[in-house]
Protein backbone atom coordinates (compact mmCIF):
# COMPACT_ATOMS: atom_id res chain seq x y z
CA UNK A 1 0.00 0.00 0.00
CA UNK A 2 1.31 3.45 -0.89
CA UNK A 3 1.74 6.28 1.59
CA UNK A 4 -0.26 9.35 0.56
CA UNK A 5 0.65 13.01 0.90
CA UNK A 6 -1.68 15.86 -0.06
CA UNK A 7 -0.14 19.26 -0.85
CA UNK A 8 -2.62 22.15 -0.78
CA UNK A 9 -1.32 25.37 -2.34
CA UNK A 10 -3.07 28.73 -2.03
CA UNK A 11 -6.08 30.15 -0.32
CA UNK A 12 -8.49 28.75 -2.90
CA UNK A 13 -8.76 24.99 -3.17
CA UNK A 14 -10.03 23.52 -6.40
CA UNK A 15 -13.04 21.27 -6.03
CA UNK A 16 -11.89 17.78 -7.03
CA UNK A 17 -12.45 14.29 -5.76
CA UNK A 18 -9.39 13.23 -3.75
CA UNK A 19 -11.14 10.45 -1.88
CA UNK A 20 -8.59 7.65 -2.07
CA UNK A 21 -9.05 4.17 -0.66
CA UNK A 22 -5.54 4.61 0.72
CA UNK A 23 -6.85 7.46 2.88
CA UNK A 24 -10.36 6.43 3.74
CA UNK A 25 -9.84 2.87 4.83
CA UNK A 26 -8.33 1.88 8.17
CA UNK A 27 -5.36 0.07 6.74
CA UNK A 28 -4.93 -3.57 7.71
CA UNK A 29 -6.77 -3.89 10.98
CA UNK A 30 -7.28 -7.52 10.13
CA UNK A 31 -9.88 -8.98 12.48
CA UNK A 32 -11.66 -12.25 11.82
CA UNK A 33 -14.18 -14.20 13.84
CA UNK A 34 -12.38 -16.05 16.62
CA UNK A 35 -9.23 -13.88 16.50
CA UNK A 36 -7.49 -12.80 19.67
CA UNK A 37 -7.71 -9.04 20.37
CA UNK A 38 -4.19 -8.72 21.70
CA UNK A 39 -2.48 -5.77 23.33
CA UNK A 40 -0.15 -5.60 20.33
CA UNK A 41 -3.05 -5.25 17.89
CA UNK A 42 -4.78 -2.64 20.06
CA UNK A 43 -1.54 -0.67 20.28
CA UNK A 44 -1.33 -0.74 16.46
CA UNK A 45 -4.84 0.69 16.24
CA UNK A 46 -4.18 3.40 18.85
CA UNK A 47 -0.91 4.37 17.17
CA UNK A 48 -2.76 4.88 13.91
CA UNK A 49 -5.42 6.99 15.59
CA UNK A 50 -2.79 9.05 17.41
CA UNK A 51 -1.07 9.84 14.11
CA UNK A 52 -4.08 11.25 12.29
CA UNK A 53 -3.49 14.88 13.31
CA UNK A 54 0.21 14.63 14.09
CA UNK A 55 2.85 16.23 11.92
CA UNK A 56 4.71 13.97 9.57
CA UNK A 57 8.12 12.82 10.82
CA UNK A 58 11.36 13.27 8.93
CA UNK A 59 11.71 9.54 8.34
CA UNK A 60 8.17 9.38 6.93
CA UNK A 61 8.71 12.29 4.56
CA UNK A 62 12.11 11.11 3.32
CA UNK A 63 11.87 9.56 -0.15
CA UNK A 64 10.44 9.99 -3.63
CA UNK A 65 6.73 10.63 -4.10
CA UNK A 66 4.63 10.15 -7.23
CA UNK A 67 2.43 13.25 -7.35
CA UNK A 68 -0.47 14.59 -9.39
CA UNK A 69 -1.54 18.23 -9.22
CA UNK A 70 -5.10 19.34 -9.93
CA UNK A 71 -5.39 23.02 -10.88
CA UNK A 72 -8.28 25.44 -11.01
CA UNK A 73 -7.04 26.91 -14.27
CA UNK A 74 -7.67 25.22 -17.58
CA UNK A 75 -4.53 24.76 -19.62
CA UNK A 76 -2.54 22.22 -21.58
CA UNK A 77 1.02 23.43 -21.26
CA UNK A 78 4.11 23.10 -19.09
CA UNK A 79 3.19 19.60 -18.07
CA UNK A 80 -0.53 20.25 -17.53
CA UNK A 81 -3.36 18.73 -19.48
CA UNK A 82 -6.92 20.03 -19.46
CA UNK A 83 -9.36 17.83 -17.60
CA UNK A 84 -11.80 15.95 -19.81
CA UNK A 85 -14.71 17.66 -18.04
CA UNK A 86 -13.43 21.07 -19.11
CA UNK A 87 -12.98 22.16 -15.48
CA UNK A 88 -9.39 22.56 -14.40
CA UNK A 89 -6.28 20.70 -15.46
CA UNK A 90 -3.79 18.26 -13.99
CA UNK A 91 -0.11 17.44 -14.11
CA UNK A 92 1.95 14.49 -12.79
CA UNK A 93 5.51 14.54 -11.54
CA UNK A 94 7.84 12.99 -8.98
CA UNK A 95 8.72 15.02 -5.90
CA UNK A 96 11.79 14.05 -3.92
CA UNK A 97 12.23 14.84 -0.21
CA UNK A 98 15.87 14.01 0.50
CA UNK A 99 16.75 14.01 4.21
CA UNK A 100 20.18 15.55 4.91
CA UNK A 101 22.64 14.85 7.70
CA UNK A 102 21.74 18.13 9.41
CA UNK A 103 18.05 17.18 9.52
CA UNK A 104 17.02 19.42 6.64
CA UNK A 105 15.49 18.35 3.34
CA UNK A 106 16.31 19.04 -0.26
CA UNK A 107 12.94 19.15 -2.01
CA UNK A 108 13.28 18.55 -5.75
CA UNK A 109 10.61 18.54 -8.47
CA UNK A 110 10.70 19.36 -12.21
CA UNK A 111 7.61 21.62 -12.33
CA UNK A 112 5.97 23.83 -9.76
CA UNK A 113 3.49 22.30 -7.37
CA UNK A 114 0.60 23.57 -9.46
CA UNK A 115 0.38 27.20 -8.38
CA UNK A 116 -0.44 27.92 -12.02
CA UNK A 117 -0.13 26.26 -15.37
CA UNK A 118 2.25 28.79 -16.86
CA UNK A 119 5.27 28.84 -14.57
CA UNK A 120 7.59 25.89 -14.83
CA UNK A 121 11.11 25.32 -13.62
CA UNK A 122 13.21 22.70 -11.97
CA UNK A 123 13.05 23.30 -8.21
CA UNK A 124 15.71 22.46 -5.68
CA UNK A 125 14.41 23.88 -2.40
CA UNK A 126 16.05 23.60 1.00
CA UNK A 127 13.66 23.18 3.93
CA UNK A 128 13.46 21.76 7.42
CA UNK A 129 10.72 20.37 9.64
CA UNK A 130 10.26 22.63 12.66
CA UNK A 131 8.15 22.61 15.83
CA UNK A 132 4.45 22.38 15.23
CA UNK A 133 4.77 20.27 12.07
CA UNK A 134 5.87 23.02 9.69
CA UNK A 135 8.19 22.63 6.72
CA UNK A 136 10.19 25.88 6.53
CA UNK A 137 12.36 27.13 3.69
CA UNK A 138 15.91 27.59 4.94
CA UNK A 139 17.69 28.92 1.84
CA UNK A 140 16.95 31.00 -1.21
CA UNK A 141 15.18 28.93 -3.85
CA UNK A 142 14.98 28.97 -7.61
CA UNK A 143 11.79 31.03 -7.63
CA UNK A 144 9.12 28.39 -7.82
CA UNK A 145 9.28 26.95 -4.28
CA UNK A 146 6.32 27.66 -2.06
CA UNK A 147 6.79 31.37 -1.44
CA UNK A 148 5.45 31.87 2.08
CA UNK A 149 8.40 30.14 3.69
CA UNK A 150 6.27 27.90 5.92
CA UNK A 151 4.13 24.90 5.02
CA UNK A 152 1.97 23.09 7.58
CA UNK A 153 2.50 19.35 7.30
CA UNK A 154 0.02 17.12 9.10
CA UNK A 155 -1.41 13.64 8.82
CA UNK A 156 -5.03 13.05 7.96
CA UNK A 157 -4.85 9.26 8.16
CA UNK A 158 -2.47 6.38 8.67
CA UNK A 159 -1.13 6.60 5.12
CA UNK A 160 -2.19 10.18 4.33
CA UNK A 161 -0.54 13.55 4.86
CA UNK A 162 -1.51 17.15 4.10
CA UNK A 163 0.92 19.92 3.16
CA UNK A 164 -0.83 23.28 3.37
CA UNK A 165 0.83 26.38 1.98
CA UNK A 166 -0.52 29.95 2.01
CA UNK A 167 0.67 32.14 -0.84
CA UNK A 168 -0.40 34.93 -3.15
CA UNK A 169 -0.70 33.02 -6.39
CA UNK A 170 -3.92 33.84 -8.23
CA UNK A 171 -4.60 30.22 -9.04
CA UNK A 172 -4.73 27.34 -6.61
CA UNK A 173 -4.17 23.62 -6.79
CA UNK A 174 -4.19 20.49 -4.72
CA UNK A 175 -1.53 17.84 -5.11
CA UNK A 176 -1.93 14.19 -4.19
CA UNK A 177 1.24 12.14 -3.75
CA UNK A 178 1.86 8.43 -3.26
CA UNK A 179 5.20 7.32 -1.90
CA UNK A 180 6.97 5.18 -4.47
CA UNK A 181 8.90 2.89 -2.11
CA UNK A 182 7.00 1.54 0.89
CA UNK A 183 7.01 -1.49 3.15
CA UNK A 184 4.58 -4.27 2.27
CA UNK A 185 0.95 -4.31 3.29
CA UNK A 186 0.43 -6.49 6.35
CA UNK A 187 -0.47 -10.17 5.90
CA UNK A 188 -4.08 -11.07 6.66
CA UNK A 189 -6.33 -14.01 7.52
CA UNK A 190 -3.76 -15.83 9.65
CA UNK A 191 -5.06 -19.29 10.64
CA UNK A 192 -3.55 -22.27 12.40
CA UNK A 193 -4.16 -25.94 13.16
CA UNK A 194 -2.37 -28.57 15.22
CA UNK A 195 -1.63 -32.18 14.39
CA UNK A 196 0.95 -34.67 15.67
CA UNK A 197 2.70 -32.05 17.77
CA UNK A 198 3.10 -29.53 14.92
CA UNK A 199 1.23 -26.23 14.54
CA UNK A 200 0.64 -25.36 10.88
CA UNK A 201 0.12 -21.67 10.05
CA UNK A 202 -1.28 -20.18 6.85
CA UNK A 203 -2.02 -16.58 5.85
CA UNK A 204 -2.75 -14.33 2.88
CA UNK A 205 -0.20 -11.88 1.46
CA UNK A 206 -1.16 -8.22 1.82
CA UNK A 207 0.31 -7.41 -1.60
CA UNK A 208 3.04 -8.73 -3.90
CA UNK A 209 5.92 -6.54 -2.66
CA UNK A 210 7.12 -8.67 0.25
CA UNK A 211 10.42 -10.53 0.03
CA UNK A 212 10.14 -12.40 3.33
CA UNK A 213 7.90 -12.98 6.32
CA UNK A 214 8.64 -12.97 10.03
CA UNK A 215 6.58 -15.40 12.09
CA UNK A 216 6.42 -14.32 15.72
CA UNK A 217 5.13 -16.23 18.76
CA UNK A 218 4.60 -15.70 22.45
CA UNK A 219 3.79 -18.26 25.14
CA UNK A 220 1.70 -16.17 27.53
CA UNK A 221 -0.88 -13.44 27.20
CA UNK A 222 1.40 -10.90 28.90
CA UNK A 223 4.58 -12.10 27.18
CA UNK A 224 6.44 -10.55 24.27
CA UNK A 225 6.32 -11.74 20.67
CA UNK A 226 9.62 -13.13 19.40
CA UNK A 227 10.64 -14.32 15.95
CA UNK A 228 10.60 -18.09 15.37
CA UNK A 229 11.00 -18.24 11.58
CA UNK A 230 11.38 -16.23 8.37
CA UNK A 231 9.63 -18.13 5.57
CA UNK A 232 9.34 -16.79 2.04
CA UNK A 233 5.92 -18.35 1.39
CA UNK A 234 2.54 -17.88 3.10
CA UNK A 235 2.86 -20.87 5.44
CA UNK A 236 4.97 -22.10 8.33
CA UNK A 237 5.15 -25.16 10.60
CA UNK A 238 6.10 -24.79 14.25
CA UNK A 239 7.36 -28.01 15.81
CA UNK A 240 9.02 -26.36 18.82
CA UNK A 241 5.93 -26.65 21.02
CA UNK A 242 5.30 -28.36 24.34
CA UNK A 243 2.14 -29.94 25.62
CA UNK A 244 0.12 -28.07 28.18
CA UNK A 245 0.90 -24.65 26.69
CA UNK A 246 -0.97 -21.91 24.85
CA UNK A 247 0.64 -20.12 21.93
CA UNK A 248 -0.09 -16.78 20.26
CA UNK A 249 1.04 -16.09 16.68
CA UNK A 250 1.40 -13.04 14.44
CA UNK A 251 3.07 -12.59 11.03
CA UNK A 252 4.87 -9.58 9.54
CA UNK A 253 5.95 -8.95 5.93
CA UNK A 254 9.13 -7.17 4.91
CA UNK A 255 10.97 -5.87 1.88
CA UNK A 256 13.90 -3.52 1.25
CA UNK A 257 11.78 -0.56 2.36
CA UNK A 258 10.87 -1.89 5.80
CA UNK A 259 8.44 -4.08 7.72
CA UNK A 260 4.66 -4.08 7.66
CA UNK A 261 2.39 -3.90 10.65
CA UNK A 262 1.39 -7.28 11.98
CA UNK A 263 -1.34 -9.62 10.86
CA UNK A 264 -4.27 -10.64 13.01
CA UNK A 265 -3.33 -12.56 16.18
CA UNK A 266 -4.43 -16.16 16.74
CA UNK A 267 -4.20 -18.38 19.81
CA UNK A 268 -3.64 -22.13 19.61
CA UNK A 269 -3.84 -24.52 22.54
CA UNK A 270 -1.50 -27.50 22.71
CA UNK A 271 -3.39 -29.10 25.55
CA UNK A 272 -3.01 -32.80 26.26
CA UNK A 273 -5.81 -35.27 25.68
CA UNK A 274 -5.54 -38.01 28.30
CA UNK A 275 -5.59 -41.65 27.20
CA UNK A 276 -8.80 -43.64 27.43
CA UNK A 277 -9.74 -47.26 28.03
CA UNK A 278 -13.04 -49.05 28.00
CA UNK A 279 -12.69 -51.97 30.38
CA UNK A 280 -15.51 -53.76 32.12
CA UNK A 281 -15.37 -53.43 35.88
CA UNK A 282 -15.60 -57.24 36.19
CA UNK A 283 -13.72 -59.73 34.04
CA UNK A 284 -14.38 -63.46 34.37
CA UNK A 285 -11.99 -66.20 33.23
CA UNK A 286 -11.77 -69.93 33.72
CA UNK A 287 -9.24 -71.36 36.12
CA UNK A 288 -6.04 -72.38 34.42
CA UNK A 289 -6.15 -69.50 31.93
CA UNK A 290 -3.12 -67.17 32.03
CA UNK A 291 -4.16 -64.23 29.84
CA UNK A 292 -6.84 -62.03 31.41
CA UNK A 293 -7.55 -59.10 29.07
CA UNK A 294 -6.05 -56.67 26.57
CA UNK A 295 -6.61 -53.20 28.08
CA UNK A 296 -6.92 -51.69 24.59
CA UNK A 297 -6.16 -48.11 25.65
CA UNK A 298 -6.06 -45.35 23.02
CA UNK A 299 -4.69 -41.81 22.88
CA UNK A 300 -6.16 -39.12 20.66
CA UNK A 301 -2.80 -37.33 20.45
CA UNK A 302 -1.02 -40.46 19.25
CA UNK A 303 1.32 -40.50 22.26
CA UNK A 304 3.14 -43.65 23.37
CA UNK A 305 1.42 -45.29 26.32
CA UNK A 306 2.83 -46.99 29.39
CA UNK A 307 0.90 -49.36 31.66
CA UNK A 308 1.10 -50.33 35.32
CA UNK A 309 -0.95 -52.41 37.78
CA UNK A 310 -1.90 -51.75 41.38
CA UNK A 311 -3.94 -53.38 44.13
CA UNK A 312 -7.23 -52.11 45.44
CA UNK A 313 -6.91 -51.38 49.14
CA UNK A 314 -6.49 -53.37 51.31
CA UNK A 315 -5.53 -56.21 48.97
CA UNK A 316 -2.16 -57.00 47.43
CA UNK A 317 -3.72 -58.88 44.54
CA UNK A 318 -1.64 -57.08 41.90
CA UNK A 319 1.33 -59.26 42.87
CA UNK A 320 -0.40 -62.13 41.05
CA UNK A 321 -0.38 -60.31 37.70
CA UNK A 322 1.83 -58.73 35.07
CA UNK A 323 1.02 -56.30 32.26
CA UNK A 324 2.90 -56.16 28.96
CA UNK A 325 4.15 -53.02 27.20
CA UNK A 326 1.18 -53.34 24.83
CA UNK A 327 -1.34 -53.51 27.71
CA UNK A 328 -2.11 -57.22 28.06
CA UNK A 329 -2.85 -58.31 31.66
CA UNK A 330 -1.85 -61.88 32.54
CA UNK A 331 -1.61 -64.06 35.65
CA UNK A 332 1.94 -64.82 36.65
CA UNK A 333 0.86 -68.46 37.06
CA UNK A 334 -2.33 -70.19 36.08
CA UNK A 335 -5.04 -69.59 38.72
CA UNK A 336 -6.48 -72.60 40.58
CA UNK A 337 -10.06 -72.23 41.73
CA UNK A 338 -9.54 -74.75 44.52
CA UNK A 339 -6.45 -72.89 45.75
CA UNK A 340 -7.15 -69.17 45.35
CA UNK A 341 -4.31 -66.71 45.98
CA UNK A 342 -6.29 -63.50 46.15
CA UNK A 343 -6.33 -61.41 49.33
CA UNK A 344 -9.51 -62.83 50.84
CA UNK A 345 -9.40 -66.18 48.98
CA UNK A 346 -12.78 -65.74 47.31
CA UNK A 347 -11.41 -66.06 43.74
CA UNK A 348 -12.07 -62.37 43.08
CA UNK A 349 -8.83 -60.50 42.48
CA UNK A 350 -9.25 -56.75 43.01
CA UNK A 351 -6.72 -54.73 41.05
CA UNK A 352 -6.47 -51.48 39.09
CA UNK A 353 -4.77 -50.64 35.82
CA UNK A 354 -3.13 -47.28 35.06
CA UNK A 355 -2.29 -45.88 31.60
CA UNK A 356 -0.04 -42.83 31.07
CA UNK A 357 0.70 -40.80 27.94
CA UNK A 358 3.65 -39.14 29.63
CA UNK A 359 1.59 -36.13 30.67
CA UNK A 360 -1.54 -37.52 32.31
CA UNK A 361 -2.45 -40.88 33.86
CA UNK A 362 -5.87 -42.52 33.97
CA UNK A 363 -6.75 -45.39 36.30
CA UNK A 364 -9.55 -47.97 36.40
CA UNK A 365 -10.49 -50.55 39.05
CA UNK A 366 -11.31 -54.04 37.84
CA UNK A 367 -12.22 -57.30 39.51
CA UNK A 368 -10.90 -60.53 37.96
CA UNK A 369 -13.22 -63.44 38.79
CA UNK A 370 -11.81 -66.94 38.45
CA UNK A 371 -14.47 -69.54 37.61
CA UNK A 372 -14.44 -73.22 38.47
CA UNK A 373 -14.44 -75.77 35.69
CA UNK A 374 -15.11 -79.48 35.78
CA UNK A 375 -11.94 -81.51 36.30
Amino acid sequence: MKNIIFIYVGLLIVSTNLSSSECTKFNNVDLNEGDVISAEMLNDIFNRLDGITAGITSSELDGVWECKSYNKGVGSENGYEADSTGVGSSMSQDVSFSLQSDGSFVVTYPNNLGQNTMATSANNCKAKLVDGGYLALTEANTGNCWNSGLAAVRKIGKQCFVWEVTNSFPLASVTQCSKKSTPPVAPSDLTGSISSGIISLNWTAGDDTETAYDVQRKNSSDGNFASIGTPSAESYEDSTITKGNLYWYRVFASNANGTSVGSNVIQISFLNTPPSMNLSSTISINEGVIEVVDVGATDADGDSLTYSLGSQDPSNDATNFSISSSGVISFNSAPDYENPSDYDTDNIYTINVSVSDGTETVKQDIGVVVKDIED
